[in-house]
This record gives C-alpha cells, structure tokens and sequence, in this order.
C-alpha cells in the first residue's frame, strides 16, 4: 500500500529516474510510470470454493483445486448464492458475460488464488504470444510500420492496445498518415485534417478495407519530453502487444450481490468493463486497463469500487491534442442517465488516472469518491452535470493532480442536488500536456488560444466552463490547492469566484499561488448564488506589503455582497504564508501541505454548517483550520495499487 500522497509522488519520480538507469534495461517498450498489478495476498476462507486454471485446467473436469475447469465461462456455470470461483494466475482470453444471482448476506465470489494474478483479457492472443508471426512489414509502407499478418473482421474505427510488459497504452490512430508521420511538433493549421499530419507516439490503425491491424513503434523526439520520450523497440515482432479484439472483456449484466477480487481486465475495443441493470456489485483489488471508456455503468444500483485502478489510455508521450483531434477523446468512466440513472456508487482508495477526460460521473445519485489518486487527465478530471439530475456527490480527501480542469460541467442541463468537494489536496503544479510544442525550440508545451501561441506551461484549472452550462450547485470547503498560473481574470479562489449561475460556497480553503498573485475579482452576475470567506490566499512568487484586501473591502461591490453573505464576501480571509511542512515550486519534488506549529492557518476559520459532511470534523480541535488538513495530523493515504 502506498503509505501517503509524498509517496506517491515520489513513485512517480521513481519511475522517470529509471527509464535512464540500469534497472530499466529489462523493459522493452518503456518504464511503467504506474505501479504494475501485484498478486494479492488475501487467503482463502472457509467455503466450498470451484476451481479455474487456464493453463493445467479442463473444462470436463470437477472443477477442485486439484481439477480445476479451464474457462471461466465454465465456471460461472454452477455458482449459486454464497459460491465462490477462484481463478488461479494466467491469462484468461474470454469475453466473459457474468449474469448471477447472490443474496445479500450470501454474494457470489469471483476471486484470485492467493499470490496469484489472473487476466480477463478481450484482446487477440497471437499479437501477445507469438508476436514474430502476427506481423510483417507493410510493402511500401512508412519506415518501420507492420500490418497484422491475419485479418480481422469488425474493428474499428479505432483499435486501442497496450505494450504488454509495462501496461503502457499505444495511439489508437484515427488516420494512417498520421502514424507514418515523423512530425511530432504540433504545425498543423486545421486540426482535424489528415493532410497535415501529427505524430502521437507508437500506435496502431485499423484498416477498414484490407482488415488488417497496422502499427508503428517510431521514437517520439519531443525535445520537451526529455524522458517521457519512447525509446523502446520498434518492431512489434519482438516484443508483445496487447492488441484489443471487438468486444467487452468483462461484462456484468443483471447480476445481484456479486464481489469481484484481484483481478486485470484488458483488451477492450469500446469498454472494458460494463456493468448494467446489476444490483450490489463489489469490486477489490481489481486494475482495468481503459478503452473507451475503461468502465461503463448503465441502471446500476449499489457499487462499490475499493484499493482498484483504473487506467486509460495515454501514455507518458500523449497530448490533449493527440487524443481529442487525432484518436480517442476518450473517457475513463461513463455512467449513462438512461433509462434511469445508476445510484449508491463509491470509489474508495483507488487510482483512477491517465486518459483525456476522467469519470463522467454527474448523472450518479449518492456518489462518493474518497482517498483515492486522481491524476493525468489531458483534458477535464470529473464531470459533475450531465444529462438527467445527479446528486448528491461527496467528493473528499483524494489528491487532485494534472488535470486541465478538475471539475467540469458538460451541456446546458438542469443542475443536480449539489455536491460536496472536501479536504482534498489539489497539486496542479504540474503542466498538464495540452498540445506539443510547435518548434523544437519552444522551451515548454504551448497552447493556441484565439489564434495565439502561447508560449507558457498550461496548468490545470480548478474547474472549467464549458460554454456556460448549469454548474452544479458546489459546496467547496477545506481543500488545498496549489497552482502555477493565475485564474481566469483574475477570479477569486482559483477561479472559484467566476462564473457562477447556481448556488457556491467556498470556506475555509487555501489557495495557493506560484506564479503571479491569487485572484481578487467576483465576476458573477447574481450576488445571491455566491458566498466565500475564511479562505486563506498566498503567492510564492510576488511580495506584497499592506492590507491586500484594503481595496476590495472598500469596493460598492463588497458592500452589495452584505446583502446576501451579511459579513460581506472574504471579510475572514487571511493574505499569509501558510507555512506547509514542505512547499516547493518544482513540480517533480513532493509537496507536504501539512500545518507546521506556527502555521497562520491554524483556528483560523469559520463554522461550517453541521450538517455538511467532514470525514475529519472529529480531528479538527477549537476553531476550524484552514485547508484539508488539521493541524497535527499528516497526509492520509490515496489510491492503492493492486495487491
């Protein structure tokens, strides 16, 4: 288990210093930048358990220890309430449709052999086994690119895989020209025209016509990458593929009271996983590895997803950019609000990380995401407004990182029951990779914005626009958040006191600020839909001396804000040095935001409403401090890799 965000952090650094040092010599592809799937630990209990084994088993066998089945197919067959399958380690190539019944004080168990990993994997064997006879080079084709030597019927339109040895996700490319193309510096004028090709990263393409899978494992040469870079081997005949066949690997469909545990699920082409009209499901200790979506929920009532990761499909060497214009804009999460919205949901230390944009999850009734890692989203990380009315969501003590925006708030839809967002550590130090640079020389990744290059890292936002939809009524109190640039005009809170057209309440947070000076402008239209106070606001960058809310405390604008908010909006707020245990600029050294003893944040806040949740309320002695950790307490753990 990783013991604390720090550490997490420093895994991350871990895992960049390897791709250089000797140790990374045995990956063949590229470092994983993730912890892999370990075999979990968990004995057996006591019950009459059947056997699986993929490798030694045999499907007209008892299905015992000693005999084991051989398909899962198999032995799903026979489970009744309170049965248990254990799957010893190997891979399992089924597409495996589960539709059973337990109880609830007798669930069905689907489970691993202790020390053992088994693999639901959708893809197609051969480019994993014998990967020196499934490809062969494509006659006339672009320096190194490989076409499948069989053909396969019904990909497409895009085919996603992954290097098997280190879990790294390759391009599902959407043209073939850019695949071949060797430029990987975002020139192009028309984003969607194949015409002017981009480069992003090993991949594969899916043609149509022959039926035949190509791919091409070229180096990235992104200057700025330095070792994010793909340096690995570029014949996909020595070394294995996980290459997605048509299909869902995993299906959970009418199922009551069931537990999945210490399971991989792979080789989607849509969704690895689905789980529709299903009651009472309960997955541990299980990685899913993302197509598009990674997990897909449909008329789901009652799931639990604990110490899980789920993974998407960018690699170190994707861009927002490559995804959106040239591949798959993919989710990592889709819960549908039709017919009738999925409820009960709870992610609870898991890792859900790496795609364009994260869960898409405002259509749940009771969501809870807690202690989990929520990380690499090259475009939005949770959307909280969708189709049909969710809520309420309860969103609290995870870490928060690398995200454009961290909440998002997709079409003009009716506004939900509200959430929660508490006691979380947002670290958005880091760029987050919108668009490759447009020269070899451009010193960091730029973006285009109303036809400018800009020549700045483009770090994550709090939360984002999205065309004025219907933003989720947000209750937004006891969070850290450290961030690179400034808010959007200057707005209050990390953009917190923007655009506003429902109910927000922002209390007792610290924001804050490396580059520039923290935002002290309320540009909402409606007073009453805003309030804000005993927030704590600091720059690491610009010195300022005086009273630095001497001029909006004696703005009309404060004084209309009494009407509403009767002490006036930011009346408690502190302008001060927070004092964290460790708070450095660098985005590859690991934050420690907790409050040192001199810290100003201490009893420095205001009452929060009792009846709001805080799953620290207990350890916050005397006055509320100030942001997501009270003072004497250390960093919570977050996201727990497969055990």
């Amino acid at each position: 288990m990783i013991g604390s965000a720090t550490t997490r952090f420093c895994l991350l650094v871990m895992f960049l210093i390897l791709a250089h040092s000797d140790a990374a010599e045995k990956w063949q592809s590229h470092t994983p930048l993730r912890a892999l799937p370990i075999a979990s630990g968990d004995p057996l209990a006591r019950e009459i358990a059947f056997f699986v084994d993929s490798a030694q088993g045999d499907d007209a066998a008892l299905g015992s220890v000693e005999k084991p089945w051989k398909s899962v197919a198999r032995g799903i067959r026979d489970l009744k309430p309170g049965g248990t399958l254990v799957l010893r380690g190997g891979v399992y190539h089924e597409r495996v449709v589960l539709k059973l019944l337990g109880e609830r004080d007798q669930p069905i168990t689907i489970r691993s052999y202790p020390g053992e990993l088994p693999v639901f994997d959708g893809g197609l064997a051969e480019f994993r086994e014998n990967p020196a006879k499934s490809w062969e080079p494509v006659p006339d084709g672009a320096k190194g690119e490989f076409r499948s030597t069989n053909t396969f019927a019904g990909l497409g339109p895009l085919v996603h895989g992954h290097f098997a040895n280190s879990l790294i996700p390759l391009h599902g490319y959407r043209h073939r020209t850019d695949m071949n193309s060797d430029n990987g510096y975002w020139t192009v004028k028309d984003k969607l025209n194949e015409n002017e090709p981009f480069n992003a990263g090993p991949g594969v393409w899916y043609d149509a016509k022959t039926q035949r899978i190509h791919c091409r494992l070229a180096h990235t040469t992104v200057k700025q990458l330095g070792d994010d870079n793909y340096r690995g081997e570029t014949d996909p005949r020595k070394l294995p593929l996980v290459i997605a066949g048509a299909g869902v690997p995993l299906t959970i469909d009418g199922s009551k009271h069931l537990r999945l545990r210490g399971l991989v699920i792979r080789g989607g082409s849509r969704a690895t996983v689905e789980i529709v009209k299903s009651e009472g499901i309960d997955l541990d200790q299980v990685t899913v590895l993302g197509a598009s979506p990674a997990l897909k929920l449909a008329e789901v009532k009652g799931l639990k997803v604990t110490r899980s990761a789920i993974r998407g499909i960018s690699a170190p060497w994707s861009s927002r950019a490559g995804h959106k214009y040239r591949g798959a804009s993919a989710y990592l999460i889709v819960a549908s609000p039709t017919p009738s919205p999925c409820q009960d949901v709870e992610f609870d230390r898991c890792e859900l990380t790496d795609s364009h944009d994260g869960p898409y999850v405002g259509t749940i009734k009771n969501l809870k995401i807690h202690h989990c890692l929520i990380d690499n989203f090259n475009d939005d990380g949770i959307y909280l407004t969708a189709a049909g009315v969710g809520g309420p969501v309860e969103i609290y003590q995870n870490v928060i990182t690398r995200c454009l925006h961290c909440f998002s708030f997709a079409g003009k839809y009716e506004a939900g029951a509200g959430v929660s967002i508490y006691r979380n550590v947002f670290d958005l130090r880091r760029s987050v990779p919108y668009q490759w640079p447009v020269t070899p020389d451009e010193p960091e990744f730029v973006s285009k914005v109303a036809g400018e290059t800009h020549r700045f890292p483009w770090a994550g936002r709090f939360a984002g626009d999205h065309g004025s939809p219907t933003w989720e009524p947000m209750r937004i109190y006891h969070n850290t958040v450290v961030y690179r640039t400034p808010a959007f005009r200057q707005a209050y809170g990390c953009g917190l006191g923007g655009h506003v057209n429902t109910k927000r309440s922002v209390f007792n947070n610290i924001f804050v600020e490396l580059e520039g000076m923290p935002g002290l402008e309320f540009t909402t239209t409606d007073d009453k839909l805003f309030e804000g106070d005993g927030n704590l606001h600091w720059s690491t960058s610009q010195e300022f001396k005086g009273d630095w809310f001497a001029k909006f405390r004696s703005t009309p604008r404060f004084a209309k804000s009494k009407a509403h908010y009767p002490s006036g909006w930011a009346s408690n707020d502190l302008y001060a040095d927070p004092l964290f245990a460790k708070l450095v600029s660098n985005e590859r050294t690991p934050l420690d935001v907790s409050l040192t003893e001199k810290s100003p944040a201490r009893d420095a806040g205001i009452a929060i409403p009792a009846e709001w949740p805080d799953s620290l309320r207990t350890k916050d002695a005397g006055k509320p401090d100030l942001g997501a950790i009270p003072a004497g307490m250390k960093m919570w753990s977050v996201g727990t890799p497969v055990r």
